[in-house]
């Protein structure tokens, strides 16, 4: 178990935010855009849910 978990989280999240780029050949703004749509899309689903 890593001393701080905090710093886990953002370890395996920038392990996977460079997989998914490399698997998909993005570059960063595709990477961006791609993460903003997916936010936006959760948060949608999450206003239909919770509200």
């Amino acid at each position: 178990m890593a001393k701080n978990p905090l710093k886990s989280i953002v370890g395996a999240d920038r392990d996977a935010y460079f997989w998914i780029k490399k698997k998909l050949g993005l570059s960063e703004y595709q990477m961006g855009a791609l993460v903003w749509f997916s936010a936006l899309i959760i948060g949608i689903l999450l206003g239909i849910w919770i509200g």
